[in-house]
């Protein structure tokens, strides 16, 4: 694919992998006097390239063997080029089209996540109207105010929990389209005035290396759902500000 040329939808995808006209000659194609075996190989199951249909699990040295023998048939087959763009397109609802099976010389483990990390690169920014909320604005302006993106510092400036701060944030890199593995503070923020949603002279500075949400992630708050007694990590850290702010200190400043 050159580098000028536009992904393709899902559906166009499919239809340049099916109409190719060596499609069937496809090493996953079906042996047309035995349906139950491969054509490219009689020796292997038709499953072979997809999620078993078995009663119980499969076993994991089974399981690797049959996705070993099913990448070796990619490799050479004369759509592979056509299959691994389908496979990998993205569907209206911002879905992976084929989620599973190897699709194109790649298991759906690295398709998932090449997936997952350049998700960002193709799906569309949340409308305005599903950010422009109180308390996402409240939890942007303590982020802007706090440059260490401390998680009990934010959260105490937003006037809500660690929990709901850390939530916040990590929802309004998903909305604001931005990478969740890599997206930093300066990034939130930058989109975050982009956007209207924040006074530029507000945001606090740093040095572009502060993730845009709290290392705490999705492990602790699983864990603080499950005991939300128990206090976050930052609950006691000093307030950034210089003096004792009202019991809700954004929405007094603005």
């Amino acid at each position: 694919m050159g580098t000028d040329e536009r992904p393709l939808s899902a559906a166009a995808a499919r239809a340049a992998w099916a109409e190719h006209r060596f499609f069937k000659y496809r090493g996953c194609a079906p042996d047309s006097s035995n349906p139950r075996v491969l054509a490219a190989d009689p020796d292997l199951p038709v499953d072979t390239h997809f999620p078993e249909d078995r009663d119980g699990q499969e076993p994991k040295p089974v399981r690797e063997a049959r996705e070993a023998a099913a990448v070796e048939l990619c490799l050479g087959c004369p759509v592979m080029v056509q299959c691994d763009r389908y496979a990998n397109s993205v569907t209206p609802d911002g879905r992976l089209a084929q989620p599973d099976g190897v699709w194109g010389g790649r298991l759906a483990k690295e398709r998932r996540e090449l997936f997952a990390a350049r998700r960002h690169e193709v799906a569309s920014a949340a409308p305005d109207v599903q950010v422009r909320t109180d308390q996402k604005r409240d939890v942007l302006l303590a982020l802007a105010m706090c440059p260490d993106g401390d998680a009990g510092a934010v959260a105490r400036a937003a006037g809500v929990d660690v929990r709901t701060a850390n939530w916040q944030r990590s929802r309004l890199v998903t909305q604001f389209n931005l990478c969740k593995a890599s997206a930093t503070r300066r990034e939130l923020l930058a989109e975050a005035v982009r956007r209207g949603l924040l006074d530029a002279a507000v945001v606090v500075a740093d040095d572009g290396t502060v993730p845009a949400w709290s290392p705490a992630g999705p492990v602790q708050l699983a864990l603080w759902k499950a005991a939300p007694d128990v206090p976050g990590p930052s609950e006691a850290v000093v307030h950034p500000f210089p003096v004792s702010p009202p019991a809700h200190p954004l929405k007094a400043a603005v």
